[in-house]
């Protein structure tokens, strides 16, 4: 035998005459169980203090041990007498310690304490006064589900029975009513129910979110399940969804739990911007009611936040994203948002204007001000915004500072024939306003163009012009015009080329090949001053494009010529080419002794020279003169003479000679050129034949007096 099993017997039979003093050695308790039933006796096997430890347990029923442990060498004993059957036991691992007793009997109710020791702490005693019930009458109770709707009880005529009857009004709460008998706490009742089956409308609907959301505040984008349950509701009802009286048919099937009569159903939402404030109603229908009765409903305002919606709007402009130089103009940086944006910055072409220090006198917060619009102000503006969700950015808006037309460097300009007034300006100049003026000429024009054609000029540009253009753009009229002298002696055509002088049809005459440019020629001749010491333009002459001027040679090209008259040694030939600018330089041929020889005249054409051709005219007209005076002096001297007066002598013919005339057909008769008669009808040239004498009329008019009427008187002609 050990030491330790020594000392472990040795405390039983000290520990066998010692009693429990209530009070003293330590607390008591009461504690009841029933007859056959299990209890369980607990002992406080918990130290103080954190390095100590558990020596020795000890249970006592009375002053007599029933069970002990001896934590120094785990061993464990119990009374044979007391847990014969192996009723007893005890789990040594939990605070506090429990001592389990199996199969109570009556002799079972006693007095148990325990004794624990410790290697430090003193030792602890704990009584527990134990109580065996028998078989008391029993406590009739009603239960309209978990409440207690009647206590009271009745003798029945049966022996060892009692009853209870119960009067119920049927309301809402009726559920299954439920009879319960107890005769002690330490059993459990047995009870009998009734189901009553009731149509009810839900009592009660209420939507909840499964995640933790705080005043139904939802972020737009995110997706959220909710849930809406119907309370006290049978039989299993009609669930719908309705967002800002929109029906939803897009949630889960609903549940609904019989036990409970509390029906469900889940939504997943994902909200927009839009959804701000809008409401979600979740409503529960009854179908086994009658409709005014049979719904009920639970509606909640969503708060939902997003990102700022940003946009950059211009105030009191008359022009779209224009405005005029030196106005004022304002940008609105124009923000929806939930929550409100605390905070905005914005930007000039992409650069952060807020640091700007340039700028930072236009910025107002969500107003951006320019007192004075300059140039340099033009481009794209636009704006962030910030909340506590996240920032939104604007689309950019393009701001154009307007002014009127202005001159660049180059001002006026002529290439080719085409005058461009150069100038600039925002928007681009619509009308443009020219002033040409030469020495003597002026002349105004009005184009929707900056460059104009010089054929719509009508006046002279022969010489150099002032030229001025104004342009208007429909914000202003340009300030301060252009204006440029510009000579057009680049525009002349160049000297005509391969020139030659031919003697044709009897005078000298000029060709050249057509050059660029020219629309005519003009033709000039020179001849040597008397004094040979210059030349002196005798005439000058035009030649266009017509089919006189234009010959061909054997290479087939085009050339022009024009007349030249004679030519004499020392004389030139000149010819330039010309256009409405002017003339070219002159290009002089002097003709050649060879060509001279050929043009010299016959000395008959000396006759033929004006001058001669004068002189001899007015010689011959002086002898004619002096020969028509002399036979006007012969004639006048004549008609002095007198002549003697002629006699017309009328002779009777007889009938035999006025027969033979009227037989003669073919005899015809001329008038006298010297009687003029007024018994005829014809003129002197006109022939009559003798048969229409006795037709014609007989007038008897006055003689001329030159006619004597005397019969048979004989006529001196």
């Amino acid at each position: 035998m050990s030491v330790y099993q020594a000392l472990i017997y040795f405390i039983l039979i000290l520990s066998s005459i010692y009693a429990f003093i209530i009070g003293i050695d330590g607390p008591l308790l009461h504690q009841e169980a029933l007859e056959d039933d299990n209890t369980t006796l607990y002992c406080d096997t918990t130290s103080g203090i954190s390095e100590d430890e558990l020596t020795l347990l000890v249970w006592y029923k009375g002053d007599e041990s029933i069970y002990s442990y001896d934590a120094r060498s785990n061993d464990e004993w119990s009374s044979l007498t007391f847990n014969i059957s192996g009723r007893l036991s005890i789990d040594i691992s939990k605070r506090p310690t429990p001592l389990y007793i199996r199969s109570l009997r009556a002799d079972d109710e006693a007095l148990y304490h325990c004794r624990v020791e410790f290697l430090l702490t003193p030792t602890r005693y704990t009584g527990i006064n134990l109580t065996v019930i028998g078989r008391p009458p029993p406590h009739i109770s009603w239960y309209n589900g978990e409440v207690l709707v009647d206590a009271s009880g009745s003798e029945s005529d049966i022996p060892n029975v009692r009853q209870n009857e119960l009067y119920l009004p049927l309301t809402r709460d009726t559920n299954r009513i439920t009879c319960k008998a107890t005769n002690t706490v330490l059993s459990a009742p047995i009870s009998s129910y009734v189901d009553i089956e009731l149509y009810l409308s839900a009592s009660n609907v209420t939507i909840h979110w499964l995640k933790d959301i705080q005043s139904n505040t939802l972020q737009a984008g995110n997706t959220y399940v909710v849930k809406c349950t119907a309370y006290e509701v049978y039989p299993s009802p009609d669930i719908a969804w309705w967002l800002n009286h929109k029906h939803l048919t897009q949630y889960s099937n609903q549940t609904w739990n019989h036990i409970t009569k509390t029906a469900e159903s889940y939504l997943q939402l994902s909200p927009t911007m839009k959804d701000d404030r809008a409401t979600l109603a979740c409503v529960t229908t009854n179908p086994a009611m009658p409709p005014g009765k049979n719904s009920k409903a639970d509606v909640i305002t969503l708060n939902v936040t997003y990102v700022p919606i940003v946009e950059v709007s211009t105030v009191e402009s008359g022009k779209l994203n224009g405005v005029i130089e030196n106005d004022t103009f304002r940008l609105i940086c124009d923000v929806k948002a939930n929550p409100r944006a605390d905070r905005f910055m914005w930007y000039f072409n992409n650069t952060n204007i807020d640091e700007n220090q340039d700028w930072q006198e236009y910025v107002f917060g969500n107003m951006l001000i320019i007192k004075k619009a300059f140039r340099k102000h033009t481009g794209q503006y636009s704006c962030i915004a910030k909340n506590s969700i996240g920032e939104g950015e604007a689309e950019g808006i393009n701001i154009t500072v307007l002014y009127a037309p202005e001159c660049t460097n180059n001002g006026v300009s002529l290439i080719n024939e085409v005058i461009t007034c150069h100038v600039r300006s925002v928007p681009d100049p619509n009308s443009f306003t020219w002033y040409i003026r030469t020495d003597s000429q002026f002349e105004e024009l009005t184009t929707k163009s900056p460059s104009v054609s010089l054929s719509i000029v009508t006046i002279s540009l022969t010489k150099t012009a002032n030229i001025t253009c104004g342009a208007k753009n429909g914000i202003a009229k340009q300030q301060k015009p252009c204006t440029k002298i510009i000579s057009f002696k680049h525009l002349r055509p160049k000297t005509p080329r391969q020139c030659d002088l031919s003697y044709e049809s009897n005078q000298f005459q000029i060709h050249c090949i057509p050059v660029e440019n020219a629309t005519h020629y003009e033709i000039t001749v020179w001849r040597m001053s008397t004094s040979n010491a210059s030349l002196i333009l005798n005439h000058k002459s035009a030649m266009g494009f017509d089919a006189q001027a234009l010959t061909r040679n054997a290479d087939e090209v085009w050339r022009v010529g024009g007349q030249l008259g004679t030519l004499s040694e020392g004389d030139e030939a000149g010819a330039t080419a010309c256009n409405r600018y002017g003339c070219s330089e002159i290009l002089l041929l002097r003709p050649t002794e060879k060509l001279l020889n050929a043009a010299k005249l016959p000395w008959w054409y000396f006759f033929l020279d004006k001058d001669v051709g004068i002189i001899v005219g007015g010689v011959l007209l002086v002898v004619l003169f002096v020969m028509s005076t002399a036979i006007a002096v012969c004639a006048v001297r004549r008609s002095r003479v007198k002549q003697p007066v002629p006699v017309i002598q009328v002779v009777e013919i007889d009938d035999l000679t006025r027969e033979i005339l009227n037989s003669t057909r073919d005899l015809k008769v001329r008038s006298s050129c010297s009687l003029r008669s007024r018994n005829s009808d014809y003129l002197e040239t006109e022939e009559v034949g003798l048969t229409q004498w006795r037709h014609l009329p007989v007038i008897l008019d006055p003689p001329p007096p030159d006619v004597t009427l005397t019969r048979h008187r004989e006529s001196p002609v």
